[in-house]
């Protein structure tokens, strides 16, 4: 989408260096028994079925850095070693992570209902009806040139109500 280009050049502009296309495979950590992250490596690639380098064979490639970002959505393979090797499932570890759904519109609209920047987030609006309504969620609004408003909606998918519409 054109906010995702728009932010991806942005950060680049910032100095970050974005790989779009490579998967990480790998969390490589300090040396000398260390546990401070220092970057990922990404999968070999070019190899056979049976294990061998074929011809377009490529050796990954170890990206380090002061900081390491991981945004691989729920579940993703760094992520959960991470959690394992510092055991952050067990008691007392950190906030276990929360699932939800969402959708996202793009509505062309006439330029008088356009504010270029405007920025709108909800929390529970509309999934709640009391503030002890047990759902969690919102909605966004986002005012994108030209005349684009980026409207969504996600929905926690540990609701007790069975009958969210």
């Amino acid at each position: 989408s054109k906010l995702v280009r728009s932010l991806g050049e942005m950060a680049e502009g910032l100095g970050v260096e974005i790989y779009p296309g490579f998967a990480a495979d790998e969390v490589l950590y300090g040396g000398d028994g260390s546990t401070a992250v220092r970057g990922v490596a990404t999968k070999d690639v070019g190899i056979a079925k049976d294990g061998d380098p074929k011809e377009t064979f490529e050796r990954g490639v170890e990206l380090l850095g002061r900081q390491t970002l991981f945004a691989e959505g729920a579940r993703g393979s760094c992520s959960e070693s991470i959690i394992s090797k510092f055991k952050l499932r067990e008691k007392g570890g950190a906030a276990m992570q929360h699932y939800g759904l969402g959708i996202k519109e793009v509505w062309e609209v006439p330029e008088k209902n356009f504010k270029a920047g405007f920025v709108q987030h909800t929390l529970g609006f509309p999934l709640q009806s009391s503030v002890t309504d047990k759902v969690y969620g919102g909605s966004f609004l986002y005012h994108q040139e030209p005349n684009l408003i980026l409207c969504g909606l996600v929905v926690g998918l540990d609701y007790e109500n069975p009958y969210i519409n």
